[in-house]
């Protein structure tokens, strides 16, 4: 079974063509850069999105721990109202010996009305060093050096406040910086009826109250909340650990409060910032991004390796598509390499580049090839119908396959051998006459008729295999095709007809009879007519007692040819014509020997002198029943002698008539007749077999055989050069010396100086 010409399957290569990473770098970009770019969006969308809703989320606590505050502040208002309105708290009130006890109880029910209040202070302008309080009152220094003296208060700034027009936050520091929690006084107006001022109320905050609202706002382990005042100053936390240090440096985070994230020794904090302006408080959440909404973030990094899974199978996905792409062009690279081989320095082409180049070459010799195919096709036709015409070929199939190959297209209907004698006129004419009519008569066709020639070996004549249609006749195409030929040739050769036959496996017969008719009309001196062999029949079946002429010519002709199947057929009917027709002993046995000596004559010409034994032997037959056996027995031997004997075997002829010339080709008596004489073919036949065998022509051939000689003469001996160039087959030697300057640019003597 034949194999294909590359297999897809089990083939085992190693990809390290700049094609093959070519492939795989286009199908990455292709892949890559949209997976890439919708991966970057959605990976910045995504994190933009749990960043704003980290954002959103803290400012809304933020807004929500504001809220709570200015809901307790306007509670701190309303109390104040309703002071406002109490008569016994007023300055004449408070400092009444007897009325004052009664003060103090409504400070203290007061002071019960606020979830925030730690403590309640009323300061009149008209007693301006006192503060009255739910237990009792007291000068503002000693309130500064004994009720707060842990914080940093300064007794001016207190004094300016408790005077203000309008309600305030004031902010104390710790004197212990490592204690975060400082002090809130939210100090409000008291005004009369018709608005002025006369004293304000202050009220002293619960930190720890404070702390625990900040605190609630937010999960202490994603992140904490802070109020700062108007200095930027930390005031409350929601958990005093793990402060950062920043938190303690005012001017640090003015900065940190424009920007959007921070970051410590450990965390990134995302940062959320809710403003005040009334009352100069500022809000500030810190928020750990990778602790914050962790959940969503867990969602994002399982998506994440999804990604990165789909990346890494696509990734996969274009090596193997790569791979599968490359390998049709891996595997056409291979084919070429064997039907072209390397080219010099492939190494720097890549596949593509590389194939193209085989493939052109391949191209360019390939249609060198069919040039050369195309030179060859006559030749090539002419060997098949040389050896269909010789009975070489049984098999109709293979027939048919061979006469395709070679462009031979015939008619169905029956086929004939018709042979066009090429010895005419002289023989300085005949080489031109044979060479004109072997192209002309190469493939000619007519109207119901295509005949294709060629030249036999051993016989100054062309057979042409003539097919027609329907209808045809073989003397009427025939009589047309010699007309063609005196027209163009103007001389008219002669031409012998076989029979028709319908298989091309029996064209060898109509073949033997057509030899058979051009031969008896070289013996009967009828040349130059056209002569069907039955016409041989026809001619003398009215003699009584006859030789059959027809039938001996087409046994000479099937014996030197060695086509021992048409010899026994020819002898079986030449015996049984003399049983039928020889009507006594006498002319029987007279019959007996002409058949006898018509296989002796020619067996003696094929075989040699020792065919007479042969003959001998046969010659002692009793009836003709018996020496048809021993006829018999003769053709098989000259047969087996006319196959067995190369000189009509091309391939053995060329071997033979090269090594003819390469031998005598420095004879003074050497010419193309000579050598056709000597190997028994035809002049023109030789002819243009040297010129297809060398390409060139005989008598340039033989010039270059002899400047050769010469030229080796010349430099490995000392013989005098006309003796050299004598030696060679040239008679004039200064007319040759011209030549020889032509040809090698310098003269012979000029040569042997040069070269020695």
């Amino acid at each position: 079974m034949k194999k294909p010409l590359f297999s897809m399957k089990n083939s085992r290569f190693e990809f390290k063509t700049k094609t093959f990473y070519r492939y795989v770098f286009s199908y990455l970009m292709v892949f890559l850069i949209p997976f890439s770019f919708v991966s970057f969006v959605w990976y910045q969308t995504s994190t933009s999105s749990i960043n704003e809703q980290i954002d959103l989320s803290a400012k809304n606590q933020l807004l929500q721990v504001r809220s709570t505050l200015l809901d307790n502040l306007g509670q701190f208002d309303l109390i104040t109202t309703q002071m406002r309105y109490n008569h016994l708290l007023t300055e004449k009130m408070a400092t009444h010996p007897f009325y004052s006890s009664e003060t103090i109880k409504e400070i203290q029910r007061y002071k019960l009305n606020g979830t925030l209040i730690e403590d309640v202070y009323l300061h009149f302008n008209e007693a301006p060093n006192q503060l009255f309080s739910s237990n009792g009152f007291l000068d503002i220094s000693t309130f500064i050096e004994r009720r707060y003296d842990n914080f940093l208060i300064d007794e001016k700034q207190l004094r300016q406040s408790l005077e203000t027009t309008v309600p305030m936050i004031q902010s104390v520091q710790q004197l212990d910086k490592e204690n975060t929690l400082g002090l809130m006084f939210y100090i409000v107006p008291l005004t009369s009826e018709d608005g002025v001022a006369y004293g304000s109320v202050m009220y002293t905050m619960k930190m720890s109250d404070i702390q625990r609202i900040l605190d609630t706002a937010i999960d202490e382990e994603t992140g904490k909340v802070f109020l700062l005042d108007n200095q930027n100053r930390l005031v409350a936390a929601s958990s005093e650990e793990d402060m950062p240090e920043f938190m303690h440096q005012p001017s640090k985070l003015k900065t940190i409060l424009t920007q959007e994230t921070v970051k410590n020794e450990r965390d990134k904090f995302r940062i959320a910032v809710v403003k005040d302006d009334d009352f100069g408080l500022t809000y500030l959440a810190l928020t750990n991004s990778n602790l914050a909404l962790s959940e969503v973030k867990s969602v994002q990094q399982g998506l994440l390796i999804v990604v990165l899974l789909l990346l890494a199978s696509g990734v996969a996905i274009v090596l193997f598509i790569g791979k599968r792409q490359y390998k049709p062009i891996h595997e056409l690279e291979k084919l070429m390499e064997e039907q072209v081989g390397r080219l010099a320095a492939d190494d720097d082409l890549d596949s593509l580049d590389k194939i193209g180049y085989q493939v052109a070459s391949f191209l360019q010799e390939n249609k060198e090839l069919h040039q050369e195919i195309r030179r060859q096709t006559p030749h090539a036709r002419e060997q098949v119908l040389r050896k269909l015409l010789m009975g070489r070929f049984k098999d109709s199939k293979e027939i048919t396959i061979l006469l395709q190959a070679v462009d031979v297209e015939l008619y169905e209907e029956g086929y004939f051998v018709m042979l066009v004698d090429t010895r005419m006129v002289t023989t300085e004419t005949s080489i031109q006459n044979q060479e004109f009519l072997m192209s002309f008569l190469d493939e000619i066709s007519g109207v119901g008729y295509q005949a294709y020639g060629s030249e036999m070996l051993s016989t100054q004549a062309i057979a042409l295999l003539v097919s027609f249609e329907k209808g045809g006749q073989p003397s009427q195409i025939a009589k047309e095709i010699v007309a063609k030929i005196v027209l163009e040739n103007v001389v008219a050769p002669a031409v012998g007809i076989g029979g028709i036959v319908h298989e091309l496996s029996m064209i060898n017969h109509s073949y033997i009879e057509g030899l058979a008719a051009l031969e008896y009309q070289t013996l009967s001196g009828t040349s130059n007519k056209i002569l069907l062999y039955k016409d041989i029949k026809y001619s003398k079946n009215n003699e009584p007692g006859a030789y059959p002429v027809d039938e001996q010519l087409k046994l000479r002709q099937s014996l030197q040819q060695g086509d021992l199947e048409i010899a026994t057929e020819t002898i079986n009917e030449m015996v049984e014509k003399g049983v039928r027709e020889q009507q006594t002993v006498a002319g029987l046995k007279l019959y007996s020997y002409y058949l006898l000596n018509s296989v002796s004559t020619i067996g003696i010409e094929i075989v040699g002198e020792k065919f007479y034994q042969e003959a001998e032997k046969v010659a002692e037959f009793s009836n003709i029943f018996e020496l048809q056996k021993g006829l018999l027995k003769m053709s098989q031997k000259i047969c087996q002698v006319v196959q067995q004997n190369p000189k009509n075997e091309e391939s053995q002829l060329q071997k033979d008539i090269f090594a003819y010339l390469n031998t005598h080709y420095a004879s003074r008596e050497f010419s193309l007749e000579s050598v056709a004489e000597e190997f028994e073919v035809s002049v023109s036949y030789l002819s243009r077999f040297i010129k297809k065998e060398s390409g060139m022509t005989f008598s340039k051939y033989i010039q270059d055989l002899r400047l050769e000689k010469i030229k080796n003469d010349l430099i490995e001996t000392d013989a005098p050069i006309k003796d050299i160039i004598a030696a060679a087959g040239y008679y004039d030697v200064s007319n040759y010396t011209r030549k020889f300057k032509s040809i090698v640019g310098m003269t012979p003597g000029q040569y042997r100086e040069k070269n020695r």
